[in-house]
């Protein structure tokens, strides 16, 4: 049931259930781009799209959480797509990209494929990230060493929410979190720990799994 309850939590936010979004409050015409924010905010998003588009890789431990269940393993970001690897509670196998996602569960040998062209998780897999144009930036938020960004489609922002969470040290930002919440209100969330950016990566750890 454990092993289940990690793999549904995880399919839940990349949009396997659709419906209204409820809680999330985004309903209505949205606002594209970010030019209605004030200086301040939009300053830091630039700052955001400058630090993703400067990444050649992101590599980092994670730990995820979600409605009942928690999993870890490794995280590997590349411009446009990502691997989740689970160490726990058993052998999973994630990949995004090309507006899919495909988990793999080596207990059981199931794939399941996803489509990201409708799911705010695809706007973090854009070459370049644009938070302009078709994309709504709804919050940008401030903390002691820390900064977060929430984005949505802006022509279908019902469809969910992604939430970018980064640290914000003496100016330079490093990627610590990645929150997601669907169209029915579940939420989702990796927390990124003993991060490295701009390593050599293998192409093959974005070979979708089969």
């Amino acid at each position: 049931m454990k092993r289940r309850m990690i793999a549904r939590s995880l399919l839940l936010w990349v949009g396997v259930v659709a419906g209204p979004l409820g809680a999330v409050g985004l309903t209505g015409c949205a606002t594209s781009g970010y030019d209605h924010l004030v200086t301040n905010d939009q300053h830091d998003i630039h700052r955001v799209e400058n630090y993703l588009n400067g990444l050649t890789s992101l590599q980092a431990s994670f730990v995820q959480t979600g409605p009942a269940q928690q999993g870890d393993g490794h995280f590997t970001y590349a411009p446009g797509r990502f691997e989740m690897v689970y160490e726990v509670p058993h052998a999973m196998r994630a990949v995004a990209r090309d507006g899919h996602f495909v988990l793999r569960n080596a207990d059981n040998g199931a794939v399941t494929h996803l489509s990201l062209k409708r799911n705010p998780l695809g706007l973090l897999l854009r070459r370049p990230v644009s938070f302009d144009g078709d994309v709504q930036v709804t919050n940008v938020s401030r903390g002691a060493e820390s900064l977060q960004i929430s984005v949505a489609e802006a022509n279908n922002p019902s469809q969910g929410l992604l939430t970018l969470q980064f640290a914000d040290v003496r100016g330079k930002l490093t990627l610590v979190g990645i929150q997601g919440v669907d169209a029915r209100n579940h939420h989702f969330g990796l927390s990124l720990f003993d991060v490295q950016e701009n390593q050599p990566v293998s192409e093959d750890s974005f070979i979708l799994p089969e």
